[in-house]
Formats: C-alpha cells, structure tokens, sequence
C-alpha cells in the first residue's frame, strides 16, 4: 500500500486534469501521491478502493460543471467515503451559474473552498490556495513538528493547562503519558523525576518539572522586557489588545502589552473562524492571534507573557500596573482589554474533572486524541458551534447540548446551517449537563431535559463553552464597573461623563468584551481597540 497521502483531481477535461497532475506533482508529489481522472465515477470507485484500503486522502479537487454529474455532487460523495479529506471545487472565472453552489457549499460544509481557473501562473493562483487546503488537512493528519515535549501522569490538569498554553502560543509539541512506550522512554533519556509530573522537556533537553506558566513562557525564548516606562501599558492580549498595540505601536507610542495566558484571548481558542474580514477560507483563532502578535512586534510593542496584572493607580500624571511578579509598569495612559474568562458550570462533580475529560476549549490536540471517540459540547454561542463543527471532523458522534430552544439567538447562522448538515453530530435542545462521573478520569456525563427526564451519555470529553465573565476582579474600587463587572466608560458613566472609552479614573481606558455595551464579537473588539488608540492619542494631546 502506498503510504503517501492521496491528492485527487477530477475533470472531465484531459488537458485540465493533465495541467494539474503536472504542477501538483511538481509542487507535492514528493509528499503526496497526486492523481487524476476524467470520470467523475471513476474518481469514487477510486476513492472507494482508498477507503478500503484505509488510504489517507488529503484534497479532493473536481470540476463543477461535468458530464456525469457535478463537481459539488462529486464532492458530497467523496466526504462520505473520506470525511476527513478537504475538498475543492474548480469554477471559471467569471463563472456566475457557480456562485451560488460556492456560497451555498462553503456556509453548509459541503465543500471547504474553491479554486479558480485558469490559474497560470501557479505560483500566484493556485499553490497558496492548494497550500492552504494541506496545511488545514496536515494540523490533524501529519506527524507533528514538535519542539518540546510534555510528559504527563494522565489524568493532568496542569498537563492539560500547559498542553492549551503551548498551543495557543504557536509552540509546536508532543503530549505523552508517563506510563506509554513513548512516555517512558522519553522519561528515561531526559532524567525526569517521575514525582514531579507534569514535566516538559524543551528543544535544548533541559526538563522543567511542573512549571509555572512564567518559567515556560521564559524558558521558551518569550522576549524579556527590561522597559518599566511607556507611553501606553496595554492589559490584555484578545483581539481588542493586539489590535490596539498595533495601531499604537504604528503611531510611535511606546507601548507595553501584558498578557497573562495566551495572544488571542477566548478567540484564540477558536478552530476556525469563517467570519472575520479578509479571510474568505476561514482562519484559527491561535494564527489570528500570532500574526497580529507579530506585527505589532514589528512596529515596537514589547510584551510581558504569562504575566497578569494584579493592581492599578494613579501616581499624579502617572498610571502604575502592578504585575504578579513584583514589578510596577509607569505609563501616561492604559487601555484594559482584559477580555472575559471561561464560565464554569459550579457544579463540583462535574469541576472536579477539569482537564480530567471537562474542557473549556477545543484545539487541534483534542480533536486528534479524540478520533473516533463520542464526545459532548454544551453551549450555544459561536464558540460551541465553531468546536462542534471542528469535532466533528474527527469524532464518532458529537452530542450538542443546548440549553435555549434555538441556536439562531447566539450562534451566526453560517454555523446553524453547517451544523444541521452533520450526520454525526446530535443536538439536544432545552437540555443542561447536570452530573459527570468517573474515576480517574471522565467516563460519563448526565443530562436533564426541560421535562425532568435525564440520559446519561458515555464520553471521555465534555467541552464547556457556556459564555464568559469579564476579568476584572483586579480592579475593585479602581474604575466604575456594573453589576456583572463589566467595566464602565464614556456616556455610561453618568456622574462624571468622560470620553469615548475612557474609564472613571482619567487616563485609565478600556475597549473590547472587557467593556460594558460591547457587541461581544470579534471584528467589533479590533474596532475598538483602533477607536480606543486614537480617544487615548486625544487624551495624551490634552495632557
């Protein structure tokens, strides 16, 4: 059996399918065995046999317009026998008749994406988009680079925690448990202390026994930060915080982001996220994050990773960030973009299997150690949704767990409607989790429906995304906050009426979900991160 994943190419067409297998090939076939054919049921019968022969298929591109059936028709078939496999579908320029089938495909989850042709040249029309189909396809399917190791007692919490820590910053790594072939051995050559578990072994082989976050961000190459003085302090690193170090840092204010876990904030956490401008395939919450990351990094902004800020005051024209480690942050002004935090279920026989099988987000790794599995997402905003599509690719059966009657009041409708068109997953309205059991780890969770009736479902993973609490404890009796703790600004605060974004204490900002009356969603939390800059730019002015 060939053991190179297929890419298979379909159109009628010789010359069309005789161009692709030749830059294909060029391009990947080294990596992958690319072949074509002009018969759409060829093609199947094809894939059947792969299927049969439990052959990995990594693309599937067909035509649209072919004489025995279409290329969307191709490609619903094809997902049955590989689900796994991204598929794209070929459109002429210019090619109205297709738009329809295109927007219709993409929203349902009947085809991940197009191509369009001609494409000559390759390298401006064709292999980035082909690129992008691969590189979706190899973050679950490839071996994993893996520059560090993590080794584990299973079940591990910690483990779990650093595990979401290392992905979220884009550092690729393996997880083994202590007591596998591969755990073992990796124990053995590294001289960990299996007393000291969770462990991590880094890329230069020194092992950090059941670290801090802070010791793994430093031990990891995060830049460390002498400056103590900035124009600007920035509390958060969401959407909302990135955008404004970007924009700030592009003005030439010095700036300083402290971020306490990961870039992205809960966004980070998303597997993909098809509604955000500029990127019509969709793009992963954690590559969002890293690109703006790195472009304010490019314009100045210095960061201080798994740091968290636990005080704020004013010293005269001074704003003072006190940081957990020991050290105050001077600046002219700060923006608090601290975001929401996961909100837990309180309920203590379920809490007590967190990062045990109860989970708050649903990365690549979950969907990875879970091929096969049944699994349980309980939420009905767009998180859950985007978590329920991504599970699904590889999961046995996903059951979905509402608590409302209907997902339109929360969840966009290009998920809605994705959603519906998966035989695999199982939704469940007017329905709560109530209890959870196991031992050690998650074995089974209870529901109870609107009528009193309970089911209990075998699963190894609950994935808890029931919305969020703005974190900002830190600043009790600092800056005006509601009921719930959601910071006010402008308008909002009615004795003392400042300006747009600005806080009760004068040059003490915030923008972004962290803010009461925010649109609690992406592209609005990088809007006001941009406004925000430029109130603060005003304030600073005015100084």
């Amino acid at each position: 059996m060939e053991n190179r994943p297929i890419i298979l190419i379909v159109d009628d067409r010789p010359h069309g399918v005789a161009k692709l297998l030749d830059v294909l090939g060029r391009r990947y076939g080294s990596d992958y065995r690319v072949v074509g054919h002009v018969s759409a049921h060829a093609a199947l019968e094809d894939l059947a046999r792969a299927k049969a022969s439990d052959e990995d298929v990594a693309l599937v591109i067909a035509d649209q317009w072919m004489p025995e059936m279409t290329g969307s028709e191709l490609l619903l078939r094809a997902h049955e026998l590989h689900p796994e496999a991204q598929r794209a579908l070929i459109v002429g320029w210019g090619d109205t008749a297709a738009n329809e089938t295109i927007l219709q495909g993409c929203a349902r989850g009947a085809l991940d994406n197009y191509i369009l042709k001609p494409w000559a040249p390759p390298e401006v029309y064709l292999y980035p988009v082909v690129g992008e189909f691969l590189a979706q396809w190899a973050r679950t399917h490839a071996p994993a680079l893996e520059l560090v190791r993590v080794v584990v007692r299973d079940p591990s919490p910690r483990g779990v925690e650093l595990r979401d820590l290392l992905e979220r910053n884009g550092i690729p790594h393996g997880y083994y448990d202590v007591g596998s072939e591969r755990g073992t051995k990796l124990a053995a050559d590294a001289g960990i202390d299996r007393d000291r578990l969770p462990a991590i072994v880094t890329f230069d082989g020194r092992v950090l026994h059941n670290p801090t976050n802070p010791e793994v961000a430093d031990a990891l190459g995060a830049p460390v930060v002498e400056e103590t003085e900035a124009d600007l302090v920035i509390v958060g690193a969401g959407p909302c915080g990135l955008a404004s170090a970007v924009y700030a840092s592009s003005e030439g204010l010095r700036t300083i982001v402290v971020e306490r876990e990961a870039p992205g904030g809960q966004a980070g956490t998303s597997s993909l996220i098809r509604n955000f401008l500029g990127f019509p395939r969709g793009i992963s919450g954690a590559d969002l994050a890293q690109r703006a990351y790195q472009q304010a990094w490019l314009f100045g902004a210095k960061y201080r990773l798994a740091r968290t800020a636990i005080g704020l005051y004013a010293d005269g024209d001074a704003r003072i960030v006190r940081l957990d480690d020991g050290r105050e942050l001077t600046a002219k002004a700060v923006l608090i973009t601290t975001g929401a935090e996961y909100r837990r279920l309180g309920v203590p026989r379920i809490e007590r299997f967190d990062g045990a099988g109860v989970f708050y987000t649903a990365g690549i790794d979950h969907a990875i150690a879970l091929r096969g599995e049944d699994v349980v997402v309980y939420g009905g905003g767009n998180s859950a949704g985007q978590a329920v599509v991504h599970l699904a690719k590889t999961a046995r059966r996903v059951y979905h767990i509402v608590r409302g009657s209907t997902l339109a009041a929360n969840m966009s409708a290009y998920l809605v409607d994705h959603i519906a068109r998966l035989a695999n997953v199982e939704t469940h309205f007017s329905t709560e989790v109530v209890d959870a059991d196991g031992e050690p780890a998650l074995q089974r969770v209870t529901l109870r429906d609107a009528a009193g009736a309970t089911r209990t479902i075998e699963t190894h993973a609950l994935f808890v995304m029931i919305g969020a609490r703005p974190h900002t404890q830190w600043l009790e009796g600092v800056v005006a906050r509601d009921r719930s703790g959601f910071i006010l600004t402008g308008s909002d605060l009615v004795e003392h009426p400042a300006r747009l974004h600005e806080t009760s204490l004068p040059g003490v900002f915030a923008a972004g979900d962290v803010r009461w009356g925010s649109t609690k969603r992406l592209a609005s939390a990088v809007g006001e991160g941009a406004v925000a800059v430029r109130m603060i730019q005003d304030f600073l002015r005015e100084r």
